[in-house]
């Protein structure tokens, strides 16, 4: 039998000082008595003045010298050689999305994929080496080429399930530039192949799935919004919740505002379908839902569902403010038209020779929103801006001349501005040849790279160019125009700290930091509090990334003592809103005035929040994928060997028969004997007791029938 640590079979050396303890004499103190009767059985001990005496038969010695002989082969640690039945390099892929947190498999998906992988290694050869990924939004290294199996379990064990989309495909990649390093690797996965994403490209090695999963119960909320009524008065809450089991079910839907019921309805819910429920006359004092999707019957305490991370879901309540947009230029009936229409927008205009002189407010506030159509100013206001079709050069971009009949370049279907927007018949007449300046990103781009319409901060204010005059085009004709004007103007409108909409977890956040503060403090929903910096003085953004956790985020800008009064009261462009319709642009005289009804400068200082919310369909359904997808894009295992020859790196292996063997460690049953060995020593030695014990169970339990006769 074969041995890991050899030389612990020196311990065999106590064996003969185990039957030397035997063989000794026992020495006893020499004491005068009045009589040796009570001596006598000891009389058999005293013998001559040898120091040894006989060895006798005794089970004990037997019982010691047999615990010394297993403790040192348990020292030695016998193994067992047989084939092993994974390649020598490992890379275990553990997917950690949302849909690993179902309970379909108890305790969890996730805990049923560390368990699986965990015995899956056990067949790992002698002297293999494994690397671990966690795979969820992005892929992440959790252990690197390590041959310590316990560190490894270790390092499993910490992993810990998500809330995000998982991104296997990622991961594989991340995976087959791993294992392209050695000969004979291969790629384990550990995941119910519910994936959001699909992974479409090759493995340099072959893969094997650890499949977890079984069960495609679950009820999901995708959607929730707060929209403001036209009137401005009334604001609803629109939600949307998603059957993706195979059957019919009755669900609940709690709506909680800051903490308190608003309201409760019940749905019911066909198969593979949706259904849509509104909830109107949300309380105005209301700033933050929370939709909670629970079972028929409030008695039931236990989960409804197989996934509970879908079954809540908050938005943050845009304050009813009123925004008031100046419009420099000669007048566009087309422009002011889609203007007009924004929800709880006011307009002013201006004509080009009136501003600045006219554009100036008796509270000393800025405007949320300045339009130049057509012309620029000498110096540029310190408020978001939309510059139109600007005739030349200035801190906004340069204009480099003019292109004739542009086309539209290729646009990002993932652009929050382009949402609902189709510009595939649009023509142009005429537009501005620019250059994108560094601080903004392209929207729709134009011929060899020229921009049409970008947007972006420009020291710290929300900027927009767009290079083309609406009526130089049949923008204005289609339906997409007031949408782009609508989505345009929200962003440059929504120059709050904080997102409006509701971002997926994981997702990297651009914070603005005001005028006048040194740094946002971020709240998590769990009320742990991150303070970020910018990483240059002066810097108008930092990201924050932490945004694992669904639920209301909350961003508190910090004051800079050292700034000066009129820096830190510098008018921003506020919290972010929910608009509602406006009449008509007013005429040029009002521009000066601030009229009746007009809203208070919303303190820039002031806390602003954001929601994070998972509602992805594809990740909640939950139903295991199909695992022999994910290993055809693998290799296949030796095809290119020969046996007993490494193949190269990058080829996917090398032939399973010159793999070295895996062991089987025996100290399992090993231990199992030294603890059955112990208890009969421990019962030999106090076996009197055990017998005085025994006696008295057997009494008291006779007794016990006839004890209520007498």
């Amino acid at each position: 039998m074969p041995f890991t640590t050899p030389l612990a079979l020196l311990g065999l050396l106590f064996v003969p000082a185990v039957i030397a303890m035997y063989l000794l004499k026992l020495r006893r103190d020499e004491a005068v008595v009045p009589s040796t009767l009570l001596w006598t059985r000891l009389v058999s001990d005293i013998e001559a003045n040898a120091p040894w005496q006989k060895l006798r038969r005794s089970l004990l010695l037997l019982l010691q010298l047999l615990l010394v002989i297993i403790l040192a082969l348990l020292a030695a640690r016998p193994f067992l050689e047989r084939p092993a039945g994974l390649a020598r390099d490992i890379v275990l892929v553990l997917d950690t999305s949302a849909s690993m947190g179902a309970t379909d498999v108890l305790p969890t998906r996730l805990d049923a994929a560390k368990a699986a992988a965990i015995e899956a290694l056990r067949e790992l050869p002698t002297g293999g080496k494994v690397s671990v990924i966690a795979a969820d939004r992005s892929a992440r290294i959790v252990v690197n080429d390590s041959g310590d199996l316990g560190r490894i379990r270790e390092a499993i064990q910490t992993i810990d399930v998500t809330t995000t989309s998982g991104d296997l495909g990622d991961a594989l990649e991340l995976a087959s530039k791993l294992a392209k390093r050695s000969g004979d690797a291969q790629v384990l996965v550990a995941t119910d192949a519910a994936l959001a994403v699909k992974p479409t490209g090759p493995v340099e090695a072959p893969v094997r799935i650890l499949p977890v999963g079984r069960d495609r119960k679950n009820q999901a909320i995708v959607a929730l919004a707060v929209r403001t009524a036209p009137s401005t008065v009334t604001r609803s809450a629109f939600i949307s919740v998603a059957n993706l089991d195979l059957v019919a079910t009755a669900r609940r839907i709690e709506l909680w505002g800051d903490g308190s019921l608003l309201e409760v309805r019940d749905v019911r819910l066909d198969p593979q379908t949706r259904a849509d429920v509104v909830i109107d006359d949300i309380p105005s004092g209301v700033a933050t839902l929370e939709v909670r999707l629970v079972g028929p019957d409030p008695t039931v305490t236990g989960a409804p569902d197989q996934l509970a991370v879908d079954d809540r879901a908050w938005a943050v309540v845009p304050p009813a403010r009123e925004r008031e947009i100046l419009v420099v230029g000669k007048g566009d009936p087309y422009l002011e038209t889609a203007l007009s229409y924004l929800p709880n927008t006011r307009l002013f205009g201006l004509g080009p020779d009136e501003y600045p002189a006219k554009a100036g407010r008796k509270d000393g506030s800025s405007w949320d929103l300045i339009i130049f159509e057509g012309n620029l100013p000498a110096t540029l206001p310190k408020s978001p801006i939309l510059a139109i079709a600007p005739p030349r050069s200035s801190a906004l971009g340069d204009v480099t001349g003019t292109l004739k009949d542009p086309g539209i370049g290729s646009l990002d279907p993932d652009e929050p501005i382009l949402r609902y927007v189709d510009l595939s018949t649009t023509h142009i007449a005429e537009a501005a040849a620019m250059a994108l300046p560094a601080w903004a990103r392209m929207i729709v781009p134009g011929p060899k790279g020229a921009p049409l319409l970008y947007s972006g901060l420009r020291d710290g204010l929300p900027t927009a160019v767009l290079a083309f005059e609406p009526r130089r085009s049949d923008l204005p004709l289609q339906v997409a125009f007031p949408i782009l004007l609508a989505n345009l103007t929200g962003e440059l409108l929504g120059g709050s700290s904080a997102p409006t909409e509701a971002i997926e977890p994981g997702t990297p956040v651009d914070l603005v930091i005001p005028a006048g503060a040194r740094s946002v403090t971020v709240t998590r929903p769990d009320g742990s509090t991150t303070e970020l910096v910018p990483g240059a003085a002066g810097g108008a953004t930092v990201t924050y990334a932490a945004t694992g956790t669904p639920g209301i985020y909350t961003v508190t800008p910090n004051r800079d003592a050292t700034a000066s009064p009129a820096t830190a009261a510098s008018p921003g462009s506020g919290a972010s809103v929910a608009p509602s319709p406006a009449g008509p642009s007013a005429s040029p005289a009002a521009a000066g005035s601030s009229p009746p009804g007009s809203a208070v400068p919303v303190d820039p200082f002031a806390p602003q929040r954001f929601a994070v919310d998972l509602f992805d369909v594809n990740e909640s359904t939950i139903a295991p994928g199909s695992a022999a997808a994910l290993e055809a894009l693998g290799t296949t295992a030796g095809a290119s060997a020969a046996p007993g020859a490494s193949a190269a790196p990058g080829t996917g292996g090398v032939a399973a028969t010159a793999r070295p063997t895996t062991r089987d460690e025996l100290w399992v049953p090993i231990v199992l004997v030294v603890l059955v060995a112990l208890c009969v020593e421990w019962a030999l030695y106090h076996r009197d007791a055990l017998v005085r014990i025994r006696r008295a169970l057997v009494v008291r339990l006779g007794r016990a029938p006839g004890g209520g006769a007498g």
